[in-house]
């Protein structure tokens, strides 16, 4: 599933910062 959605995002054209920083805003959350 994580890779599913890895690649749907990977789609949409977003910087690799943006994502990164979403991934660290959700695993804080997450935390």
């Amino acid at each position: 599933e994580g890779k599913k959605r890895m690649r749907q995002f990977g789609s949409v054209e977003v910087p690799q910062e943006a994502f990164m920083a979403v991934l660290r805003l959700s695993s804080d959350d997450d935390d």
